[in-house]
């Protein structure tokens, strides 16, 4: 069967709000058993667990999906590994939000591209859904707390880079 190829600026925009996309990644990742005590999510684990793969190549970061639990994550060769585990959740959010979503009637083989420099919602959500599924609130909060507020020691925490985890302290209110 060939795959139809469509980028995120096609993709139909989950309908769920920000805050439930927030909710609805920490309870994935809650579900799948891949959250350390300390909060760190392992995303490849997760991956694996719904029948997902990691392709590495030249390419851009993307996702393939043949079947409901058979698609490839691609990561392209020169990202680093916190890059790599940000774009397995952010295509992970594709996944859930905008293939396996309730009110979703496409099945079949898709292809997404990724285009985070766009602006489009679908591009957003899955954001929010990587930056949630990666950094759990409660355990983010903690986190914050037991490093006394240095970024350094949170990101490195839950495997993401420092500007990222900055963004995250500043949109659960902990940076002034």
């Amino acid at each position: 069967m060939t795959a139809h190829v469509e980028t995120a600026d096609e993709t139909t925009r989950s309908r769920l709000t920000y805050r439930a996309i927030a909710g609805y990644a920490e309870k994935i990742a809650e579900r799948n058993g891949v959250v350390a005590e300390n909060g760190h999510v392992d995303v490849r684990a997760l991956l694996q667990q719904l029948g997902g793969e990691i392709q590495i190549d030249n390419g851009q970061e993307s996702l393939t999906i043949r079947d409901v639990h058979d698609f490839t994550v691609h990561i392209p060769r020169h990202t680093s590994k916190l890059r790599d585990r940000f774009t397995i959740a952010h295509e992970l959010g594709h996944y859930f939000l905008h293939f396996r979503a309730p009110d979703d009637r496409r099945r079949g083989p898709v292809i997404k591209r990724a285009n985070r420099t766009g602006s489009n919602v679908a591009e957003t959500q899955a954001n929010v859904f990587a930056s949630n599924l990666l950094m759990p609130a409660e355990q983010f909060r903690a986190a914050f707390e037991d490093a006394d507020g240095d970024m350094r020691e949170v990101a490195k925490i839950f495997e993401v880079s420092v500007p990222a985890a900055k963004v995250r302290a500043s949109y659960l209110g902990l940076l002034e």
